[in-house]
């Protein structure tokens, strides 16, 4: 399937985008660059909480050392926030995914 079009915006296009972007930030749509980075090491501590919630329950599950240090989880960032389209103050919508032996039954160990 071809494109519509492999032409670039136009000058008027520039400018309008420009205008919207002005209009956007001067309303407070924009989150703030500390924001932004604060969010990004929220996500990283969660990341590094789940990693060691899954070693523990591994463990507790009785399985082997060997297994219990490939036990791993990802999460997965969605909605407003994986598509870049969130404001300020909003939620970062998340997926764990982990082995199957990790559940939400097992809360602590």
């Amino acid at each position: 399937m071809k494109p519509i079009s492999l032409g670039g915006p136009s000058e008027y296009d520039v400018i309008k985008t420009k205008e919207l972007e002005k209009f956007l930030a001067d309303a407070g749509l924009y989150e703030s660059h500390e924001e932004a980075i604060s969010k990004e090491e929220v996500l990283g501590w969660l990341d590094q909480i789940v990693k060691i919630w899954v070693k523990k329950v591994s463990q507790g599950r009785g399985l082997s050392e060997h297994l219990v240090q490939e036990a791993n989880a990802k999460i997965f960032t969605f909605g407003s926030y994986r598509l870049g389209v969130h404001g300020p103050g909003a939620d970062i919508d998340t997926l764990c995914v982990g082995p199957r032996h990790a559940d939400r039954d097992v809360i602590s160990l």
